[in-house]
C-alpha cells in the first residue's frame, strides 16, 4: 500500500509514495547546509562525541540530501510545524548545551 504524505505549498496536494522497500534509516544529530545559486545542499552527520562540542574529526556525514529553495522552504515549513507541535506537548526544547541537563555516569554499586 502506498502512502500519502501531505506536502505544504501554495497549493496542497498528497504525494504518492511508490511501493517497495523503504531506503535505510540513519541517525544524524548535525547538519550543514551549503547554499549554491540553483539548490541546497544538506549533509546530515552523526557527531560521535555526542555529549560535549563538535569535533571534526569525530562527525561523519551519514546522508546528504540536494534540493530546490522551494522544497527547502516546504521541508522548513513542515519540519517547524511539527517542532512546535512536539514543544507544545513536551516543553520547550534547549539548543544551549549548556543549559541541558546531560546524563550522569552510572555508578557501581
Amino acid at each position: 500500500m502506498a502512502d500519502n504524505i501531505r506536502v505544504m505549498g501554495n497549493e496542497a496536494s498528497a504525494v504518492k509514495i511508490p511501493e517497495g522497500p523503504p531506503p535505510p534509516a540513519v541517525f544524524s544529530n548535525v547538519a550543514r547546509v551549503i547554499p549554491t545559486p540553483n539548490e541546497l545542499v544538506i549533509d546530515f552527520a552523526l557527531n560521535l562525541n555526542a555529549y560535549g562540542q563538535l569535533i571534526e574529526e569525530e562527525t561523519k556525514v551519514v546522508s546528504r540530501v540536494v534540493t530546490t529553495y522551494d522544497g527547502a522552504k516546504r521541508l522548513l515549513l513542515n519540519v517547524a510545524k511539527a517542532v512546535q507541535a512536539w514543544e507544545q506537548r513536551y516543553g520547550q526544547i534547549e539548543l544551549d548545551f549548556a543549559k541541558r541537563g546531560t546524563p550522569e555516569p552510572k555508578t557501581a554499586g
